[in-house]
């Protein structure tokens, strides 16, 4: 034997086994060791038992892995609305199965990529994934992360009853059972040839969204192609081949069929996936799998990425509310950890949605955008009515405007049913770019909500204490922070203004503020608590300056269920469509009411009273003149119906918004009545509509359709019930203060008990001006005047020169003086105003109550030892 030799500079290593007797070693001292040893084993044992306990558990009852080669497709699933009408049949249609030589080795290489990188090589089960997936979960606190095999997924498909799926409180029992029975089938298919077997039946079952199961069905479903055939024309590329293994993820919200945009080309027309489509992106990420395990080359790679997807004509179905439909697809999906039931399982799925008192009506209203610069004068009169009728209906206001397409929701904001869905106006009708009527743009399309959002902006400054609706800002524009400036939307600056004045007119420079006030962080916690999902796409995060004017994306639905929380007094409930799930049999496997978490309470009460209080006078003539004549909602009895509305205007006119709801019984126990409305008015290309304004578009819609619904289902009539805590005061007009000893205007408020003014007005002063100059007098200048209360001087009247204690100044010097670019902003829009304030008030559009109730005090002082000399 060759002996190692020494490391460097050291002794030579001793031979295993060499060293004699420890002389260290004192006899009696291995007791201690062996203890231990002992202990360990009997844990050993333990643990041993205690596993082979839970494996018998487990294992017991578990189906026959050869029963895999028993599936058969038969029983589809009936979807319901919740009064019975009956929306929906799923069923597996035109579906072959293929053999694996059939199969063409790219779509085997993409599903490969896509699904299982190590799928030839491991034991049916990945315990890498399952490792990195367990670790992902953990850190994001929820499932972000799976790790099924695709023999874990056959199983799943193959094996699995609808109780097992369905049962949240058996998921962990369901992943044991799945790898167990994947690793049984391993053994009971082994070898590569085994894998072939597998892999087959996996491409001939796996759901690819489309009512396509299997292989053959999505290349015939998405692209009129056989893949048994060897004509060229039916080969699929790289790229196609790609994105069908991508739906396999999630094939409800992957499905690029009801994002295709239809294309005028030479000789007809064809159906092209917009780059936009989440199946773009998943295409594009299974691409770079297969390039990184080196299926394709480089240029393969960037050819395919750069293909367009053409896709076949779509198929009409007889599906009712089909958006509603389809987003009851993907829930259920959720719900049943994958689609396959839903086609094969013989299920009853009892929906929300209330087709006759709500659906019908949605659909009809939110039909205007197809409808305007398609329909004829008479047709559009037929169907709408006095909305239509003659140059001052206002759907003819919005005709040749680009406008081509909207949608709608309506949800039971205490129980979260969504009993209205209607995703694009006309899932059936033409497509085209600006209209692409099979995409749902409540539940899926991120879409900025413009001044929609301000409300929680404001929820946010009440719940700080920030804010009160009686605290005073300067409309004035300049840097609000970092450079960044906004303007409102009519380029007007109204100087001081009430936050109850600034919400309900929906000032945005105000609002702007109150985001810095309260905190950017502050505003996107009171957001996600309020239900809001960003859209990721946002690359510098959301927690930007301009997020409470509603520049980042979120969905419809969200910001429906989120005003549906302020109505709630604060109790957040999570929008859901599915009511229960009953197997073939008739055993519900699935029921909302047990499975549904309690309402969370995410803002106080006071808070959300106060913000619904000031969105209601947006229906009130007497509250607010402007808006409230064209949308207060009538009652049986003919008077005001109480009821909230805002509205949202993106600045480059993208996204039109308006959401408002019904005041509730105020017994929270009853629940109806108590809906929330949200209406999208734009183009699904993002394209601009032509200067229409969201109080002339959705708002109509949203006045009609809830009007129409509120008739039609007798919905009772009550006021928005005030909670405990609320405080009724008196303040200054100007200021929100209380009233000082110079206010010469005070206006009735309501703010939290525990919030109220507490301060005598100060911007009503008496004031010592420099006789000469015209400035502030101090110490060492000249002459000077007491000027006292008095109104605002009258331009019409013989000029007089001052007096002492003849004349009131309206002193706003220093109120933002915390924030130095906010004060210069406001020093010099006085010194513009000072002398022209009756202008002033007459220039905005906005009516307040007398904003400007005195003149200006001087915003300089007079310099001490210069004396001026009288002229």
């Amino acid at each position: 034997m060759t002996r190692r030799p020494p490391p460097p500079g050291g002794r030579p290593v001793p031979r295993r086994g060499a060293r004699g007797p420890d002389p260290r070693r004192r006899p009696g001292t291995t007791a201690l060791p062996r203890l231990i040893l002992a202990v360990f084993g009997v844990l050993a044992i333990g643990l041993f038992a205690l596993i082979l306990g839970v494996y018998s558990s487990y294992t017991t009852g578990l189906p026959n892995v050869e029963d895999i080669e028993n599936f058969d497709l038969v029983e589809g699933s009936t979807v319901v609305s919740g009064d019975g009408t009956e929306l929906a049949t799923f069923a597996v249609e035109d579906r072959r199965e293929i053999s694996f030589d059939e199969i063409p080795q790219l779509m085997i290489d993409a599903q490969v990529a896509a699904e299982d990188q190590t799928f030839w090589t491991n034991p049916c089960v990945d315990l890498r994934s399952i490792v990195r997936a367990v670790l992902q979960n953990f850190q994001a606190g929820e499932t972000v992360s799976g790790a099924s095999t695709i023999c874990q997924q056959l199983v799943r498909m193959r094996l699995f009853d609808a109780q097992l799926m369905a049962d949240p409180d058996r998921q962990v029992e369901r992943k044991i059972k799945e790898a167990i029975l994947a690793l049984r089938l391993d053994e009971r298919y082994p070898g590569e040839e085994g894998k072939r077997h597998i892999l087959e039946m996996y491409l001939n079952q796996v759901y690819y969204g489309n009512n396509a199961y299997g292989i053959w069905a999505a290349a015939n479903a998405y692209y009129d192609k056989d893949l048994t055939s060897d004509a060229p024309e039916e080969q699929l590329s790289i790229s196609e081949a790609a994105m069908l293994a991508g739906l396999v993820r999630a094939p409800s919200r992957l499905d690029p069929s009801l994002e295709a945009v239809e294309e005028e080309v030479e000789g007809g027309t064809r159906f092209v996936v917009p780059p936009t489509s989440q199946s773009i992106t998943v295409r594009d990420f299974v691409l770079d799998q297969m390039l990184e395990s080196e299926l394709i080359s480089n240029a393969d790679h960037r050819a395919a990425i750069a293909e367009h997807i053409v896709l076949a004509p779509p198929d009409d179905n007889a599906y009712l509310a089909p958006h509603f439909v389809y987003a009851v697809r993907r829930e259920a999906g959720d719900l049943l950890e994958g689609e396959e039931l839903l086609d094969t399982g013989g299920l009853r799925v009892i929906t929300t949605l209330d087709y006759e008192g709500y659906q019908q009506s949605a659909e009809k209203w939110a039909q205007i955008g197809y409808d305007l610069d398609r329909l004829s004068d008479e047709e559009l009169v037929a169907t709408y009515g006095e909305a239509a009728a003659g140059e001052a209906g206002w759907i003819r206001q919005l005709q040749g405007r680009n406008i081509n397409n909207d949608a709608m929701v309506t949800v039971n904001y205490r129980t979260g049913a969504v009993l209205a869905y209607v995703g694009s106006a006309n899932f059936f009708g033409e497509s085209t770019p600006e209209h692409q009527p099979n995409f749902d743009v409540i539940g899926q399309a991120y879409r900025q909500s413009g001044s929609a959002f301000k409300p929680i902006t404001y929820a946010a400054g009440f719940e700080s204490g920030v804010i009160t609706p009686a605290t005073m800002l300067m409309d004035v524009q300049g840097e609000i922070v970092d450079g960044y400036s906004v303007p409102n939307a009519d380029n007007r600056e109204r100087g001081p203004v009430r936050v109850r004045d600034a919400l309900k007119y929906s000032l945005n420079i105000p609002v702007a503020k109150i985001q810095q006030l309260v905190g950017t962080e502050n505003v996107v916690s009171m957001a996600e608590r309020l239900g809001l999902d960003w859209d990721p796409r946002q690359e510098d995060g959301v927690a930007v300056p301009s997020l409470t004017l509603g520049t980042i994306g979120v969905h419809m639905l969200d910001l429906a269920a989120a005003y549906g929380a302020i109505a709630n007094a604060g109790q957040f409930v999570p929008p859901y469509l599915i009511e229960r799930i009953e197997d073939s049999d008739g055993n519900v496997i699935y029921d909302h009411a047990t499975d549904a978490d309690d309402p969370e309470q995410v803002l106080s009460a006071q808070s959300a009273y106060l913000v619904t209080d000031i969105l209601a006078d947006n229906t009130d003539p007497a509250a607010n003149p402007l808006w409230g004549p064209r949308f207060q909602l009538p009652a049986p009895d003919g008077s005001r119906r109480p009821a909230t509305l805002k509205t949202g205007t993106t600045n480059d006119f993208r996204d039109l918004q308006a959401v408002g709801y019904l005041a509730p019984n105020p017994d929270p126990a009853v629940t109806d009545g108590a809906i929330v409305t949200g209406v999208w008015v734009g183009n699904s290309d993002f394209s601009a509509i032509e200067d229409v304004f969201a109080a002339d578009g959705p708002t109509f819609i949203w006045h009609d359709y809830m009007a129409e619904v509120a008739a039609l289902n007798e919905l009772p009539v009550h006021d928005f019930a005030r909670p405990d805590g609320m405080a009724d005061v008196t303040i200054d007009a100007v200021s929100g203060m209380l009233p000082g000893e110079f206010t010469l205007t005070t206006v009735n408020e309501i703010t939290r008990a525990d919030r109220q003014p507490s301060e005598p007005d100060t911007t009503h002063r008496e004031v010592r001006i420099e006789v000469v100059t015209g400035k502030i007098w101090q110490e060492g200048c000249g002459d000077f005047a007491t000027l006292a209360p008095s109104a605002s001087p009258d331009p019409s009247a013989e000029p007089s020169p001052p007096e002492p204690d003849e004349e009131l100044f309206l002193d706003l010097v220093g109120w933002e003086e915390e924030r130095p670019p906010w004060e210069d902003a406001n020093t010099a829009w006085i010194e513009e105003w000072t002398g022209r304030e009756d202008e002033l008030n007459a220039s905005v559009r906005t009516p307040f109550p007398g904003p400007i109730d005195a003149t200006f005090a001087p915003t300089e002082e007079c310099t001490p030892g210069e004396i001026p000399t009288s002229t």
